[in-house]
């Protein structure tokens, strides 16, 4: 019996109608279906997407939620999942043919301290690269770009919440994303946790995916206030927890002069909606205090990297001087 090389898990909530393609992108693979395994973690879907699941894929693996917490779910699939690697992905996504063998040659010939991630086209624009990586100010806000060109070497970047692990690297990260942040910022957190657990995110540009635009995946679900507020909740999160205490000290000038800043443009654009989630975010901090402390406790434990390795690829002159490219 071939041995299981890949678990690949995707993530769904209400789009029975882009779980096909995504699995089928993945049978598409020159691997022999018995060396990969899927696992659809389902968020309390209503709309029929898990007995269209049980019906047209019994070989799917389905761990069926009955309440949605959003990208932490991923880490339901920890339990069950057998696969040599792990890739986490949502099922809006497709894979080109050949990308998860690129994931796996890749991985095994680079060494177990490396996480991979892929090379991201705009599905509606398949020449197109996507807005896939990001670098990060002193403010704590992360700005997404689009690198002009990506070659054929492989090249360290800071984050990309589409990540291809060995399973035993999952396992020492001790959760993929946290079931906290519901959504928006949780792969900003993943992958500092990764650099501060001392492994590197490189992108594999022979491994190709691609992704639709947050106009059809999240909007529909999130409208633009809840958006706003999940980012500045988690991004100050993300500050607390995974930050030094030099570095919490000298940062803060920043972190909380820009949400200042926030707030007043909010009023000076007559945006009052935008004003009231973006404070109930930042006062969230306050009630809330014993769980970041909590999170924080736990996160610092597994240091191995300083704040200044963890963050040494994070800012513009990294992509000043790497091969990633910079703004179209």
């Amino acid at each position: 019996m071939p041995t299981l090389k890949i678990s690949v898990i995707g993530l769904s909530y209400n789009r029975k109608d882009l779980l096909p393609l995504f699995i089928e992108s993945i049978y598409d693979s020159s691997f022999d279906k018995q060396e990969v395994e899927i696992i659809i973690v389902d968020n309390a879907s209503s709309d029929g997407s898990i007995e269209m699941l049980k019906s047209k894929y019994p070989a799917v693996k389905v761990i069926a939620r009955t309440s949605n917490i959003g990208s932490g779910a991923h880490n339901d699939a920890l339990v069950i999942a057998q696969g040599e690697y792990l890739f986490f992905s949502d099922i809006d996504l497709t894979f080109e043919k050949g990308c998860l063998e690129q994931f796996y040659n890749t991985a095994n010939s680079m060494g177990k301290d490396i996480i991979l991630t892929p090379r991201l086209y705009e599905y509606n624009r398949p020449n197109q690269l996507a807005p896939s990586y990001s670098i990060l100010s002193r403010s704590f806000y992360t700005v997404f770009i689009r690198p002009k060109d990506l070659d054929s070497n492989l090249n360290e970047v800071f984050m990309n919440g589409l990540v291809f692990m060995r399973r035993d690297t999952a396992k020492k990260l001790r959760y993929i994303f946290d079931n906290d942040y519901f959504l928006y910022s949780e792969d900003f957190d993943l992958c500092l946790r990764i650099r501060l657990q001392g492994f590197k995110l490189y992108n594999c540009p022979k491994a190709i995916m691609y992704c639709r635009p947050l106009s059809e995946t999240t909007t529909p679900y999130l409208k633009k206030k809840g958006l706003v507020y999940y980012m500045e909740r988690n991004y100050l999160l993300t500050f607390f927890k995974i930050c030094s205490l030099k570095t919490l000290i000298l940062y803060a000038p920043y972190v909380f002069t820009m949400r200042i800043i926030a707030l007043v443009k909010d009023i000076i654009t007559f945006q009052p909606g935008l004003f009231v989630v973006r404070l109930k975010a930042y006062l969230w901090v306050i009630p809330n205090i014993l769980l970041i402390l909590k999170k924080r406790t736990e996160t610092q434990k597994e240091r191995v990297k300083s704040d200044k390795e963890i963050f040494a690829i994070a800012d513009e002159k990294y992509f000043w001087k790497s091969k990633l490219g910079w703004l179209k």
